[in-house]
């Protein structure tokens, strides 16, 4: 009953701040353009989801899957101009030049925008479709954000910015250490040996809202340093806790308020706390209960952002967007690393029955633990990635790496670092650690700086910290094998803090 009755108080304190709208007097228009749009991508019928080792092919829609497009663009007294157009995904990451296409679609569409400018990013939804050019949700896809740029970019108004920061469990650390200086990814924090997480977590809410010269809300760019992965291992299509963001908004405001969804850095992150596991009642973490939960919270933080954002809106703000091609040190592997795991593919497949289609392979035992699990267990992971075949299939991986890696030295980047008055906004094509965003937020002159994982061009996989892939023994599956490894994300988190900083120099 508290509960609703705090929910109560901060609608009817929103509602009384919109009815009062109508009588404050118009903001000055500054230069500052702002233009908000929103597609369905919902795929038609069944379709394989994406995110785990396994096929998964949806049963039903749990909740429409969107792509949100932000049009920025300010204009100077001398006619400057400066531009962007950030775009939003539910979906796994992005993939086959997915960002490159798009720009070449509407290009000539929008003639009077730098393409270079425009952003896409990546809720991370498990419960997604795969993007990838042999997809057949593929032209689907690129159809939907052609119209959403355009219409976002079509759609610019005078209007103004403010920030706010509120702080909101979402995420945990999800790497389990071991007293033998071994890692899990989900491992159980019941055995004895059980030594702490590896990392932490940030339960900061970046919020930059949006709003038209009659001080109404028009959006909201909102960034959690937590992938939108509760219903990870569901058979259902779903945009996770962002579905239930969107429920609130409209339970708040009467008008429709968009909502730019970014996940900050949230390599080693996930919606539940693995030490208290569910003994403390907390909803289903693996399912609707846990996004209607997270949505809740999320919600409630922008109920009480509002009234102050509101009462600090900016029209005239410093807009600069920087894009720079950096080339990153590729994760290197040493002859030792390749002769352990090839010792380690040799004797796994060594054991592999002729047959592929007997049950004794080590990918249909994997399935079978899986079914079993999935019958068995209330809560998730259903799938074990200590399992021969998780493990076979990361030392493949590290082995084809070590083969390789003199051939490909260098991992690009397309880096875009954003300054909008007080804030900064700063892409990586990565599932980045979280300590990453926490070095980058500590060293930036920003007042408040999100940064954008997933984004930026195609997903360059995790990227870990030294302390994740330098302990003895197993080390997860998130650290096991990586395109970029500790000594490139230093150079990325420099790389990044230098083009933040310059901007207020």
């Amino acid at each position: 009953m508290a509960k609703l009755n705090l929910k109560l108080t901060k609608i009817f304190s929103i509602l009384l701040l919109l009815g009062f709208t109508g009588c404050s007097e118009k903001m000055v228009d500054n230069g500052l353009l702002i233009g908000w749009a929103m597609e369905d991508i919902t795929p038609d019928g069944p379709v394989s989801l994406r995110g785990q080792y396994y096929e998964r092919i949806s049963e039903y829609v749990q909740s429409t899957l969107k792509a949100t497009a932000l049009a920025i663009e300010s204009v100077d007294e001398n006619g400057g101009k400066e531009q962007a157009i950030m775009i939003s995904l539910d979906i796994v990451s992005c993939a086959g030049s997915l960002q490159d296409s798009l720009k070449s679609m509407v290009k000539d569409q929008i003639p009077d925008f730098d393409i270079n400018k425009l952003i896409l990013n990546a809720t991370h939804s498990h419960s997604s479709f795969d993007p990838g050019p042999a997809s057949k949700e593929r032209k689907m896809l690129l159809d939907r954000l052609s119209k959403v740029t355009i219409n976002a970019w079509n759609n610019r108004k005078p209007g103004g910015i403010s920030r706010e920061l509120r702080y909101v469990v979402v995420g945990h650390n999800r790497r389990v250490e071991y007293s033998n200086g071994t890692t899990e990814m989900y491992g159980s924090t019941d055995r004895e040996d059980f030594f702490g997480m590896e990392g932490p977590e940030d339960s900061g809410v970046e919020m930059l809202f949006c709003w038209d010269l009659n001080k109404k809300l028009t959006g909201i760019i909102m960034n959690v340093s937590c992938p939108a992965q509760v219903t990870e291992a569901k058979y259902y299509v779903s945009a996770d806790y962002w579905s239930e963001v969107r429920k609130q908004l409209k339970k708040s405001f009467s008008e429709d308020v968009y909502v730019l969804t970014q996940i900050g850095a949230a390599g080693d992150i996930a919606p539940r706390d693995l030490p208290r596991g569910y003994k403390s009642s907390e909803p289903n973490m693996w399912d609707v209960p846990g996004i209607v939960e997270i949505g809740e919270r999320l919600g409630n933080a922008i109920d009480d952002a509002y009234p102050d954002a509101k009462n600090n809106i900016r029209t005239k703000v410093i807009f600069k967007h920087v894009v720079r091609n950096i080339e990153l040190p590729a994760r290197r592997y040493s002859k030792e690393d390749y002769k352990k795991a090839l010792a380690i593919v040799k004797e796994i497949r060594s054991k592999e029955p002729e047959d592929p289609n007997s049950p004794e392979t080590a990918w249909n035992r994997f399935l079978k633990e899986i079914k079993d699990n999935e019958g068995l267990k209330e809560y998730g992971p259903w799938d074990n990635k200590v399992t021969d075949f998780g493990i076979v299939k990361k030392m493949e991986a590290l082995v084809k790496h070590y083969e390789n890696q003199d051939k490909d030295p260098l991992y690009p980047v397309e880096l875009h670092v954003i300054r909008l008055g007080d804030v900064a906004f700063a892409t990586n094509p990565f599932e980045l650690y979280v300590d990453y965003g926490f070095r980058i937020t500590g060293r930036s002159k920003a007042r408040q700086t999100f940064i954008v994982q997933l984004s930026g061009g195609d997903s360059g996989g995790y990227l870990p910290t030294k302390r994740a892939v330098e302990g003895s023994g197993y080390r997860g599956y998130s650290a096991m094998v990586n395109k970029v490894g500790p000594e490139g994300g230093e150079v990325l988190v420099n790389e990044t803090v230098k083009l933040i900083n310059s901007m207020w120099d």
